[in-house]
């Protein structure tokens, strides 16, 4: 006798269950806030729209109409305890829809965003990235914009701002300017800028609109350009590999060596043996430096 196949509900390839961790990792990497949860069939997952950053309006009408305009096979449905839209993906392929038109957007320009901020970290630069979903706003604050004389010296405009009063408001926005240009020219199409000025409380503060491409195209510029401490950009990779408290120093006795010493706990230099080479186990007993 031939048995009957199972009724009950089961997690199977094609449905949203399936894809939780997809969706999870998506969430993450967008920024966004939107707890998930399983559904009454066991099958689908419910999305909880918190974020600010959705496509639609908090309504249920707005977020069906973005549905359907999107082609994902979804329902949308108020919460009555939180009065949030809650979105139900009844299949992966809805699941993997609704990141493609919803969250791969954030997920681009988050990723863009950050490797702006890391070329600009690697060379002294400490500015702030507001993220859009298409465009990225570059915030430039410093007395006198010493920070962004600094970005034009290495887009190789070193004297920028030599005969500029950049202690007066006239000579802040000719500076503005003249960067907005270099910038233009660096990145092959026009850029728009707007620039605070600063009080005795406040320093200048220079808003850049990048698109993300153009984005891309000024992270790329930047590497090019060389470094002036290059154990800033080790420090920062070895963080990436092995985790936060890698230390990188020049050794004081010899200025403008260009030796570097390697501090590393037992832990991180096994990931950083295990990221070198992945097919050796290897479990140090104590802690290594390295020259």
């Amino acid at each position: 006798m031939t048995a009957n196949p199972p009724t009950g509900t089961h997690t199977t390839v094609g449905s949203a269950a399936a894809a939780r961790q997809q969706l999870e990792k998506a969430l993450e990497e967008a920024g966004f806030l939107a707890p998930i949860e399983a559904a009454d069939d066991g099958a689908s997952l419910r999305v909880t729209m918190y974020s600010s950053k959705c496509r639609f309006a908090d309504s249920v009408e707005d977020a069906t109409e973005w549905l359907h305009q999107s082609g994902i096979d979804a329902t949308a449905a108020l919460d009555e305890k939180t009065f949030r839209v809650v979105v139900t993906l009844p299949s992966a392929e809805s699941v993997r829809r609704f990141i493609a038109a919803l969250l791969q957007p954030w997920i681009t320009a988050r990723t863009t965003a950050a490797a702006l901020a890391d070329v600009l970290s690697d060379h002294g630069l400490d500015c702030t990235i507001d993220v859009g979903s298409a465009s990225l706003s570059l915030l430039v604050t410093d007395d006198e914009l010493d920070a962004a004389v600094l970005l034009a010296r290495l887009l190789g405009a070193p004297d920028i701002g030599t005969d500029l009063p950049r202690h007066r408001p006239r000579g802040i926005r000719r500076l503005t300017e003249r960067v907005s240009w270099l910038i233009t020219g660096v990145v092959g199409s026009p850029v728009s800028t707007e620039i605070e000025h600063g009080c005795a409380h406040e320093a200048d503060r220079l808003t850049i609109e990048l698109t993300l491409e153009q984005a891309r195209r000024l992270t790329q510029r930047l590497l090019l350009a060389e470094v002036a401490d290059p154990s800033a950009r080790l420090q920062r990779l070895l963080g990436k590999t092995v985790g936060a408290g890698a230390c990188v120093t020049t050794p004081g006795h010899a200025p403008g060596s260009d030796r570097y010493t390697i501090t590393l706990d037992p832990e991180q230099a096994r990931r950083l043996t295990h990221r070198l080479d992945p097919d050796l186990d290897v479990a140090p007993a104590r802690g290594l430096t390295t020259h």
